[in-house]
């Protein structure tokens, strides 16, 4: 019967292509927005590897998170050394890495922060962050850079750059003050890669000449004065990164932190930001959904009435396997295994369709928000999606099949009359 069925739908190549690209399509975007979703948010979780809480200025959580973890918008103020020093002598904190941010390199965010960084801070999955060439921060005006930057920038170990003051297009060039590549940090999945890292005392010297984004006097008037590291520690940063000795105290650390009676603070718990991340996406993502079985479903509704308007111009094939010897119900037979045929050509397609989208999502995903999604193959749900799509197909098939049969069935008492 399936040898049967496969040439009637050879016959009939071109409606049919039609009916399985409008399944593929259909089934391939609800895989595909399910994988990159589910990938995606495994990407985000990993990225946040090794960090139990984020002290910064009072603002929203997700604000916080996004411009300190994921480079993605500006800091909204600054927290003062003092405070952190302060608080990094609480129990609970087992280490602090402090940040500033403001600058950046050719579209590349520049973090300002301590060498204790690339130990604490964490790559794709919790492994640790590696030099794939030379070392870390030592010096006052060393310049580490995450892969991506690297590849892209193409700067070699001992190549000089200069920092520009802000991120947009008008950012001022601190061109008073080079830079040195001394360390490349392999790929870790995360935005490090695209980040550039500085002391966070060269940081300091920068902006020591500037004032409201005005150059004032030159770094060499301060280098003139041959300042001590210590002496060029700021006074303000934008955030810290903290870890703990046991997460059991994260709640009573953040609400330590957001009562300090110093000055106004936040304590960010990643985990719960990154939360609201996810439910202020929840409706685009239901709403992809949405469309996704609606396009499938378009295309089932257009299998089946394909099926029954071709019936009429299959009545003399019909009629030849009738005189044959089939039987009514080998014909519906025939129908039902020609529309499971449709819907396992349509599940290989939209396979291949996905396998071929997400190689590409990937990379993408890597260098638009710097994580390293893990997009698995197709999980349980997906199988059980592609058997309802065949499932579907074969149903869509069944009220031509009971035309069918009745019509063949009463043909032949017509006959027999005769």
């Amino acid at each position: 019967m399936f040898q049967l069925a496969l040439q009637s739908l050879r016959f009939r190549a071109l409606p049919v292509s039609l009916i399985v690209l409008s399944l593929t399509l259909g089934l391939s975007l609800i895989l595909i927005v399910d994988r990159i979703q589910e990938g995606t948010r495994r990407g985000f979780e990993q990225t946040l590897s090794g960090v139990d809480l984020i002290i910064g200025p009072r603002s929203g959580d997700l604000q916080m998170l996004l411009y300190t973890v994921f480079h993605l918008g500006n800091p909204t103020n600054n927290v003062t050394s003092q405070s952190i020093d302060a608080l990094s002598k609480d129990p609970t904190i087992a280490w602090t890495v402090p940040i500033a941010l403001g600058d950046s390199h050719r579209g590349f965010r520049v973090i300002a922060t301590d060498p204790s960084y690339f130990d604490h801070i964490r790559g794709a999955g919790g492994a640790p962050l590696r030099f794939a060439q030379g070392t870390t921060l030592s010096a006052l005006n060393d310049v580490v850079l995450g892969a991506t930057a690297a590849e892209r920038l193409g700067y070699t170990l001992g190549q000089t750059l200069f920092l520009s003051h802000g991120s947009g297009p008008m950012s001022a060039a601190h061109d008073d003050y080079a830079f040195k590549v001394a360390g490349i940090l392999a790929p870790t999945g995360t935005p490090t890669d695209q980040a550039v890292f500085i002391r966070l005392e060269g940081f300091t010297l920068l902006h020591l000449g500037w004032q409201s984004g005005t150059r004032l006097f030159s770094t060499e008037r301060i280098l003139a004065t041959q300042p001590r590291l210590e002496d060029l520690r700021p006074r303000e940063i934008t955030a810290a990164f903290v870890g703990v000795n046991s997460r059991l105290q994260l709640f009573r650390l953040q609400r330590t932190i957001n009562e300090y009676p110093e000055e106004a603070l936040s304590g960010v718990l990643p985990g719960v930001a990154l939360g609201q991340l996810w439910s202020l996406l929840g409706m685009a993502d239901r709403a992809f959904n949405l469309l996704a079985w609606i396009i499938l479903g378009v295309a089932v509704v257009s299998m089946m009435t394909m099926t029954i308007t071709s019936l009429d111009a299959r009545h003399r094939e019909m009629s030849i396997l009738r005189a044959v010897g089939a039987s009514p119900q080998y014909l519906s037979g025939l129908l039902l295994a020609e529309a499971a045929l449709i819907g396992v050509a349509a599940s290989v397609c939209a396979m291949a369709l996905v396998g071929l989208v997400s190689l590409w999502a990937r990379p993408w995903l890597e260098t638009t928000l710097g994580i390293s999604p893990e997009l698995a193959w197709l999980s349980a749900e997906d199988w059980l999606t592609l058997g309802g799509v065949i499932l579907a197909g074969v149903a869509s098939a069944v009220i031509p099949a009971i035309l069918l049969y009745r019509s063949t069935l009463q043909h032949g008492l017509m006959e027999r009359r005769t």
